[in-house]
């Protein structure tokens, strides 16, 4: 059996890849289904660790696992794990919620967003794994973020694309050089 880390790996980088890359596909229907994979695996992983009691918070060799942290360790795991719950809500609220919402009007026969517009800032969230997310604003409405994934390509500033976008999430699902 797959250890879930690697479970996790395998879903993050490779299946998404392999999705986005295959000849047939829309590069927009791979792209949505690897976002999607992406996203929604992500919340119910958070939420299966904050909620799992075999999650150990806490980890043996840290400084709260001594002794004399007894009394109060259970309250300092429970409070993490109301934390880590917390930060899966606001995922959720943010990311998820949107991209349902966006997912359920495609399904419905909605067409995406087309967008022209001139990269005027990108940001790499990810540890600077620009392939995996890429965030960019796009001139002439620069407060709005939209969340690039899985691009073997990296936007580049001040250069004019065409996006296809989803409204809700703002995920780009395909981008042409204009």
């Amino acid at each position: 059996m797959m250890k879930p880390i690697n479970l996790f790996r395998v879903l993050i980088f490779v299946i998404p890849f392999v999705v986005v890359s295959l000849p047939g596909i829309p590069q927009w229907l791979g792209r949505t289904i690897a976002t999607s994979v992406l996203i929604f695996s992500f919340t119910v992983g958070v939420f299966w660790y904050g909620l799992s009691s075999k999650t150990k918070m806490i980890l043996p060799s840290g400084k709260l696992s001594q002794p004399q942290y007894d009394s109060v360790r259970p309250v300092i795991e429970r409070n993490i794990r109301v934390l880590v719950l917390l930060f899966g809500a606001v995922f959720f609220y943010y990311l998820t919620f949107p991209l349902s919402i966006d997912l359920a009007h495609l399904i419905g026969g909605e067409t995406p967003l087309k967008i022209t517009g001139i990269v005027k800032g990108r940001s790499v969230p990810l540890f600077g794994l620009w392939f995996v997310e890429q965030s960019v604003r796009v001139f002439p409405d620069t407060k709005v973020k939209y969340q690039l994934y899985y691009s073997w390509k990296p936007l580049r500033v001040r250069e004019t694309y065409e996006f296809v976008v989803l409204p809700r999430s703002r995920v780009i699902l395909e981008f042409h050089e204009h």
